[in-house]
Protein backbone atom coordinates (compact mmCIF):
# COMPACT_ATOMS: atom_id res chain seq x y z
CA UNK A 1 0.00 0.00 0.00
CA UNK A 2 2.77 2.47 0.92
CA UNK A 3 4.39 1.97 -2.50
CA UNK A 4 1.09 2.82 -4.16
CA UNK A 5 0.75 5.94 -1.99
CA UNK A 6 4.27 7.11 -2.84
CA UNK A 7 3.73 6.50 -6.57
CA UNK A 8 0.37 8.27 -6.57
CA UNK A 9 1.71 11.29 -4.65
CA UNK A 10 4.64 11.60 -7.04
CA UNK A 11 2.12 11.88 -9.89
CA UNK A 12 0.11 14.51 -8.01
CA UNK A 13 3.24 16.56 -7.27
CA UNK A 14 4.36 16.68 -10.87
CA UNK A 15 0.95 17.88 -12.00
CA UNK A 16 1.97 21.21 -10.48
CA UNK A 17 5.23 21.61 -12.40
CA UNK A 18 5.67 25.29 -11.56
CA UNK A 19 6.32 24.54 -7.88
CA UNK A 20 9.10 22.14 -8.91
CA UNK A 21 10.56 24.74 -11.28
CA UNK A 22 10.56 27.36 -8.50
CA UNK A 23 12.52 25.00 -6.24
CA UNK A 24 15.03 24.32 -9.03
CA UNK A 25 15.60 27.83 -10.32
CA UNK A 26 14.90 29.84 -7.15
CA UNK A 27 18.23 29.11 -5.42
CA UNK A 28 20.20 29.50 -8.66
CA UNK A 29 18.78 32.96 -9.43
CA UNK A 30 18.97 34.27 -5.85
CA UNK A 31 22.56 33.02 -5.43
CA UNK A 32 23.58 34.65 -8.72
CA UNK A 33 22.04 38.01 -7.79
CA UNK A 34 23.22 38.22 -4.17
CA UNK A 35 26.72 36.87 -4.75
CA UNK A 36 27.20 39.54 -7.43
CA UNK A 37 25.61 42.33 -5.37
CA UNK A 38 27.65 41.67 -2.23
CA UNK A 39 30.88 40.51 -3.84
CA UNK A 40 32.58 43.90 -3.26
CA UNK A 41 31.70 43.96 0.43
CA UNK A 42 32.90 40.40 0.99
CA UNK A 43 35.94 41.05 -1.20
CA UNK A 44 36.95 44.06 0.85
CA UNK A 45 36.64 41.90 3.94
CA UNK A 46 38.81 39.22 2.36
CA UNK A 47 41.56 41.54 1.22
CA UNK A 48 41.73 43.73 4.31
CA UNK A 49 45.35 44.59 5.05
CA UNK A 50 47.02 44.40 8.43
CA UNK A 51 46.00 47.14 10.82
CA UNK A 52 46.78 48.37 14.31
CA UNK A 53 44.51 48.38 17.35
CA UNK A 54 45.01 49.83 20.80
CA UNK A 55 43.92 48.12 23.99
CA UNK A 56 43.78 48.55 27.74
CA UNK A 57 43.27 45.81 30.34
CA UNK A 58 41.66 47.09 33.53
CA UNK A 59 42.30 45.48 36.90
CA UNK A 60 40.62 42.10 37.48
CA UNK A 61 39.69 41.87 33.82
CA UNK A 62 38.48 38.49 32.62
CA UNK A 63 41.13 38.45 29.85
CA UNK A 64 44.13 39.31 32.00
CA UNK A 65 45.19 35.68 32.08
CA UNK A 66 45.34 35.20 28.32
CA UNK A 67 45.84 38.65 26.77
CA UNK A 68 49.09 37.45 25.20
CA UNK A 69 47.21 34.64 23.48
CA UNK A 70 44.76 37.21 22.10
CA UNK A 71 47.66 39.29 20.79
CA UNK A 72 49.19 36.24 19.09
CA UNK A 73 45.87 35.26 17.52
CA UNK A 74 45.49 38.85 16.39
CA UNK A 75 48.84 38.75 14.59
CA UNK A 76 47.73 35.67 12.66
CA UNK A 77 44.56 37.52 11.67
CA UNK A 78 46.50 40.61 10.60
CA UNK A 79 45.62 42.66 13.71
CA UNK A 80 48.45 44.14 15.78
CA UNK A 81 47.51 45.07 19.35
CA UNK A 82 49.34 47.89 21.18
CA UNK A 83 48.79 48.50 24.87
CA UNK A 84 48.02 52.01 26.13
CA UNK A 85 47.62 52.18 29.89
CA UNK A 86 46.54 55.82 29.90
CA UNK A 87 44.83 58.32 27.63
CA UNK A 88 41.48 58.88 25.95
CA UNK A 89 40.78 56.03 23.47
CA UNK A 90 39.46 58.35 20.73
CA UNK A 91 42.44 60.69 21.03
CA UNK A 92 44.85 57.76 20.98
CA UNK A 93 43.17 56.40 17.84
CA UNK A 94 43.57 59.72 16.04
CA UNK A 95 47.14 60.28 17.24
CA UNK A 96 48.50 56.79 16.48
CA UNK A 97 46.35 56.00 13.41
CA UNK A 98 44.57 53.08 15.11
CA UNK A 99 41.66 51.32 13.42
CA UNK A 100 40.09 50.64 16.81
CA UNK A 101 40.56 50.55 20.55
CA UNK A 102 39.44 47.91 23.04
CA UNK A 103 38.96 48.37 26.77
CA UNK A 104 38.81 45.05 28.60
CA UNK A 105 36.88 45.63 31.82
CA UNK A 106 36.13 43.20 34.62
CA UNK A 107 33.22 41.41 32.92
CA UNK A 108 33.08 42.74 29.35
CA UNK A 109 34.91 44.75 26.73
CA UNK A 110 34.20 48.15 25.15
CA UNK A 111 35.08 48.58 21.49
CA UNK A 112 35.84 51.96 19.87
CA UNK A 113 35.85 52.00 16.07
CA UNK A 114 37.10 54.53 13.57
CA UNK A 115 34.44 55.89 11.21
CA UNK A 116 37.05 55.93 8.43
CA UNK A 117 37.91 52.22 8.71
CA UNK A 118 34.55 50.46 8.44
CA UNK A 119 35.91 47.18 7.07
CA UNK A 120 38.68 47.00 9.68
CA UNK A 121 36.08 47.78 12.35
CA UNK A 122 33.84 44.89 11.24
CA UNK A 123 36.85 42.56 11.09
CA UNK A 124 37.93 43.57 14.60
CA UNK A 125 34.37 43.20 15.93
CA UNK A 126 34.06 39.70 14.48
CA UNK A 127 37.50 38.71 15.78
CA UNK A 128 36.67 39.88 19.32
CA UNK A 129 33.26 38.23 19.24
CA UNK A 130 34.83 34.87 18.38
CA UNK A 131 37.64 35.28 20.91
CA UNK A 132 35.42 36.34 23.80
CA UNK A 133 32.56 33.91 23.21
CA UNK A 134 34.79 30.89 22.79
CA UNK A 135 37.26 31.61 25.58
CA UNK A 136 35.22 33.02 28.46
CA UNK A 137 35.07 29.53 29.97
CA UNK A 138 38.85 29.31 29.77
CA UNK A 139 39.11 32.55 31.75
CA UNK A 140 36.83 31.20 34.46
CA UNK A 141 38.84 27.98 34.66
CA UNK A 142 42.05 29.97 34.98
CA UNK A 143 40.64 32.08 37.82
CA UNK A 144 39.45 28.95 39.65
CA UNK A 145 42.82 27.30 39.18
CA UNK A 146 44.59 30.39 40.53
CA UNK A 147 42.39 30.44 43.64
CA UNK A 148 43.22 26.80 44.28
CA UNK A 149 46.97 27.50 43.80
CA UNK A 150 47.20 25.01 40.95
CA UNK A 151 50.49 25.12 39.11
CA UNK A 152 49.14 24.26 35.64
CA UNK A 153 46.57 26.44 33.94
CA UNK A 154 44.41 25.31 31.03
CA UNK A 155 45.59 26.49 27.63
CA UNK A 156 43.44 26.83 24.52
CA UNK A 157 44.42 28.06 21.08
CA UNK A 158 42.29 30.93 19.84
CA UNK A 159 40.84 30.24 16.43
CA UNK A 160 39.23 32.60 13.95
CA UNK A 161 37.40 31.91 10.72
CA UNK A 162 39.30 32.72 7.52
CA UNK A 163 37.59 34.98 5.00
CA UNK A 164 34.95 33.51 2.68
CA UNK A 165 33.88 35.12 -0.57
CA UNK A 166 30.32 36.13 -1.44
CA UNK A 167 29.87 33.37 -4.04
CA UNK A 168 30.68 30.61 -1.57
CA UNK A 169 28.70 32.21 1.28
CA UNK A 170 25.47 32.87 -0.61
CA UNK A 171 25.91 29.74 -2.73
CA UNK A 172 25.73 27.71 0.47
CA UNK A 173 23.22 29.51 2.67
CA UNK A 174 20.49 29.80 0.04
CA UNK A 175 20.57 26.09 -0.60
CA UNK A 176 19.86 25.78 3.14
CA UNK A 177 17.13 28.45 3.01
CA UNK A 178 15.28 26.90 0.05
CA UNK A 179 15.63 23.45 1.63
CA UNK A 180 13.42 24.75 4.43
CA UNK A 181 10.83 25.93 1.87
CA UNK A 182 10.51 22.56 0.14
CA UNK A 183 6.90 22.08 1.24
CA UNK A 184 5.92 24.18 -1.79
CA UNK A 185 6.57 21.04 -3.87
CA UNK A 186 3.66 19.38 -2.06
CA UNK A 187 1.08 21.88 -3.27
CA UNK A 188 0.01 19.45 -6.01
CA UNK A 189 -0.56 16.71 -3.45
CA UNK A 190 -2.46 18.84 -0.94
CA UNK A 191 -4.64 20.67 -3.47
CA UNK A 192 -5.66 17.51 -5.38
CA UNK A 193 -6.11 15.59 -2.15
CA UNK A 194 -8.66 18.14 -0.97
CA UNK A 195 -10.26 18.63 -4.40
CA UNK A 196 -10.99 14.95 -5.00
CA UNK A 197 -11.34 13.79 -1.39
CA UNK A 198 -8.43 11.35 -1.81
CA UNK A 199 -7.44 11.27 1.86
CA UNK A 200 -11.06 10.63 2.92
CA UNK A 201 -11.18 7.58 0.66
CA UNK A 202 -7.99 6.18 2.17
CA UNK A 203 -9.32 6.73 5.69
CA UNK A 204 -12.43 4.67 4.85
CA UNK A 205 -10.13 1.80 3.81
CA UNK A 206 -8.51 1.88 7.27
CA UNK A 207 -5.02 2.74 6.01
CA UNK A 208 -2.91 3.66 9.06
CA UNK A 209 -2.08 7.30 9.67
CA UNK A 210 1.61 6.42 9.67
CA UNK A 211 1.37 5.03 6.13
CA UNK A 212 -0.61 8.04 4.94
CA UNK A 213 2.03 10.33 6.42
CA UNK A 214 5.01 8.44 4.98
CA UNK A 215 3.22 8.13 1.64
CA UNK A 216 3.47 11.92 1.35
CA UNK A 217 6.60 12.60 3.40
CA UNK A 218 8.88 10.29 1.39
CA UNK A 219 8.07 11.55 -2.15
CA UNK A 220 8.13 15.20 -1.01
CA UNK A 221 11.59 14.75 0.47
CA UNK A 222 12.84 12.82 -2.55
CA UNK A 223 11.63 15.61 -4.85
CA UNK A 224 13.22 18.37 -2.76
CA UNK A 225 16.47 16.42 -2.39
CA UNK A 226 16.60 15.99 -6.17
CA UNK A 227 15.80 19.66 -6.75
CA UNK A 228 18.39 20.93 -4.28
CA UNK A 229 20.94 18.50 -5.70
CA UNK A 230 20.41 19.83 -9.22
CA UNK A 231 20.49 23.45 -7.98
CA UNK A 232 23.74 22.77 -6.12
CA UNK A 233 25.37 21.22 -9.20
CA UNK A 234 24.25 24.15 -11.37
CA UNK A 235 25.66 26.75 -8.94
CA UNK A 236 28.93 24.82 -8.64
CA UNK A 237 29.31 24.68 -12.44
CA UNK A 238 28.17 28.26 -13.10
CA UNK A 239 29.64 30.11 -10.14
CA UNK A 240 32.28 27.74 -8.75
CA UNK A 241 30.71 27.48 -5.29
CA UNK A 242 33.08 25.57 -3.03
CA UNK A 243 31.62 23.03 -0.61
CA UNK A 244 33.82 21.63 2.14
CA UNK A 245 33.58 17.85 2.77
CA UNK A 246 30.75 17.13 0.28
CA UNK A 247 29.38 14.00 2.00
CA UNK A 248 29.15 15.69 5.40
CA UNK A 249 27.68 18.82 3.81
CA UNK A 250 25.12 16.66 1.97
CA UNK A 251 24.10 15.06 5.29
CA UNK A 252 23.49 18.49 6.82
CA UNK A 253 21.42 19.65 3.82
CA UNK A 254 19.44 16.39 3.89
CA UNK A 255 18.68 16.96 7.58
CA UNK A 256 17.50 20.50 6.83
CA UNK A 257 15.19 19.19 4.09
CA UNK A 258 13.68 16.58 6.42
CA UNK A 259 13.13 19.16 9.17
CA UNK A 260 11.60 21.73 6.82
CA UNK A 261 9.17 19.27 5.23
CA UNK A 262 8.21 17.71 8.56
CA UNK A 263 7.47 21.18 9.91
CA UNK A 264 5.37 22.02 6.83
CA UNK A 265 3.40 18.77 7.01
CA UNK A 266 2.71 19.36 10.69
CA UNK A 267 1.31 22.81 9.88
CA UNK A 268 -0.89 21.34 7.16
CA UNK A 269 -2.18 18.53 9.39
CA UNK A 270 -3.06 21.06 12.08
CA UNK A 271 -4.74 23.59 9.76
CA UNK A 272 -5.83 21.51 6.73
CA UNK A 273 -5.45 24.74 4.78
CA UNK A 274 -2.75 25.02 2.10
CA UNK A 275 -2.67 28.83 2.10
CA UNK A 276 -2.25 29.03 5.88
CA UNK A 277 0.47 26.37 5.75
CA UNK A 278 2.50 28.21 3.10
CA UNK A 279 2.10 31.64 4.73
CA UNK A 280 2.95 30.46 8.27
CA UNK A 281 5.88 28.32 7.17
CA UNK A 282 7.43 30.97 4.93
CA UNK A 283 7.02 33.60 7.67
CA UNK A 284 8.71 31.41 10.29
CA UNK A 285 11.47 30.36 7.87
CA UNK A 286 12.07 34.03 7.04
CA UNK A 287 12.50 34.82 10.75
CA UNK A 288 14.79 31.82 11.26
CA UNK A 289 16.74 32.84 8.17
CA UNK A 290 17.09 36.41 9.42
CA UNK A 291 18.51 35.14 12.71
CA UNK A 292 20.62 32.54 10.91
CA UNK A 293 22.43 34.79 8.44
CA UNK A 294 20.37 34.26 5.28
CA UNK A 295 20.01 38.01 4.65
CA UNK A 296 22.77 39.55 6.75
CA UNK A 297 25.97 37.52 6.97
CA UNK A 298 26.11 35.98 10.43
CA UNK A 299 29.76 37.10 10.75
CA UNK A 300 28.71 40.77 10.74
CA UNK A 301 25.27 40.36 12.31
CA UNK A 302 24.57 42.31 15.48
CA UNK A 303 21.84 39.88 16.59
CA UNK A 304 22.57 38.48 20.09
CA UNK A 305 24.18 35.03 20.06
CA UNK A 306 21.45 33.40 22.14
CA UNK A 307 18.87 34.38 19.48
CA UNK A 308 21.05 33.10 16.65
CA UNK A 309 21.44 29.75 18.37
CA UNK A 310 17.66 29.33 18.55
CA UNK A 311 17.56 29.11 14.74
CA UNK A 312 18.29 25.71 13.16
CA UNK A 313 19.20 27.61 9.98
CA UNK A 314 22.03 29.33 11.88
CA UNK A 315 23.50 25.97 12.90
CA UNK A 316 23.23 24.67 9.34
CA UNK A 317 24.66 27.84 7.77
CA UNK A 318 27.55 28.07 10.19
CA UNK A 319 28.44 24.39 9.91
CA UNK A 320 28.46 24.47 6.11
CA UNK A 321 30.27 27.80 5.75
CA UNK A 322 32.98 26.76 8.21
CA UNK A 323 33.35 23.39 6.47
CA UNK A 324 33.85 25.33 3.23
CA UNK A 325 36.53 27.71 4.50
CA UNK A 326 38.13 25.73 7.36
CA UNK A 327 37.34 22.09 6.60
CA UNK A 328 35.83 21.61 10.07
CA UNK A 329 33.14 23.05 12.30
CA UNK A 330 31.89 22.62 15.85
CA UNK A 331 28.35 23.17 14.56
CA UNK A 332 28.10 20.01 12.45
CA UNK A 333 26.74 17.95 15.34
CA UNK A 334 24.24 20.58 16.49
CA UNK A 335 23.01 21.15 12.91
CA UNK A 336 22.31 17.43 12.41
CA UNK A 337 20.82 16.87 15.88
CA UNK A 338 18.65 19.98 15.60
CA UNK A 339 17.27 18.76 12.25
CA UNK A 340 16.55 15.23 13.48
CA UNK A 341 14.82 16.45 16.65
CA UNK A 342 12.60 18.85 14.68
CA UNK A 343 11.80 16.09 12.17
CA UNK A 344 10.85 13.61 14.90
CA UNK A 345 8.73 16.05 16.92
CA UNK A 346 6.90 17.56 13.93
CA UNK A 347 6.26 14.12 12.39
CA UNK A 348 4.85 12.81 15.67
CA UNK A 349 2.53 15.82 16.01
CA UNK A 350 1.36 15.48 12.39
CA UNK A 351 0.56 11.77 12.79
CA UNK A 352 -1.16 12.37 16.14
CA UNK A 353 -3.25 15.19 14.62
CA UNK A 354 -4.32 12.84 11.82
CA UNK A 355 -5.28 10.12 14.28
CA UNK A 356 -7.34 12.55 16.37
CA UNK A 357 -9.10 13.88 13.29
CA UNK A 358 -9.89 10.32 12.17
CA UNK A 359 -11.34 9.40 15.57
CA UNK A 360 -13.36 12.58 15.65
CA UNK A 361 -15.03 11.65 12.36
CA UNK A 362 -15.51 7.99 13.23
Amino acid sequence: MIRYLIKNNFKLMFRNKWSIVVMLLGPVLVIAVLSSAFSELMKSYESVEEFNVGYRVESESMVSGYIESIREAGKEAGITFYEYKEGNPEELMAKHDLAGFVKFTKEEYVLYQSADDEVEGMTLEYFLDRVMSENVNVSLQMMNATRQNDVELPVQELEFMPAINAVDYYGIIYIVYFSWCGIICATGVFSNEKKYGIERKFRVSNVSEMKLYLGKFIPINMTVVGGMGISTIITVLLHGVHWGKPLLSAMIIFGMILAGNAFGMMLYQLSKNLAITIIVQFTIVWILGFLGGSFETYMFSSTPDFLKHLSPIYHGNRALVELSCMGQSEYVGSAIVYSLVITAICSAIAILAGEMRKRGRA
